[in-house]
């Protein structure tokens, strides 16, 4: 009878840190996209400040963030870029996970020329 409670007890403890692992292995996918996604964003928005920027594209990028095709993309980065008559220039970059397709991260912002 002691035998069967304490497999019982490490059943259940095993159960416990099964759901842990799996919860901890979506939280470490979730951050690594946040973080590739802030680095795609900020170098975008870099390019867009120094005028190195085609307007309203769509790039696609794998997972070490190389530059490549529709077919091969892990994120695809959007921008678009918009002029304003008093030299305020207005500009959105937005990161998305194409596998689902779903916005990670985004930056709207200006900047003077």
């Amino acid at each position: 009878m002691e035998l069967m409670i304490s497999l019982l007890i490490f059943a259940v403890c095993a159960c416990v840190c099964a759901a842990i692992i799996a919860k901890a292995s979506s939280s470490i996918s979730e951050s690594r996209d946040m973080s590739n996604a802030l680095i795609l964003s900020q170098n975008k928005a870099e390019l867009i400040k120094s005028g190195k920027y085609n307007d309203n594209d769509t790039e696609y990028y794998n997972a070490d963030l190389k530059s490549v095709e529709k077919e091969n993309a892990v994120y695809s980065a959007v921008s678009a870029v918009s002029s304003k008559d008093n030299g305020v220039t207005e500009y959105t970059v937005e990161i998305y996970r194409t596998a689902d397709n779903k916005l990670i991260y985004n930056i709207n912002s200006a900047y003077y020329s």
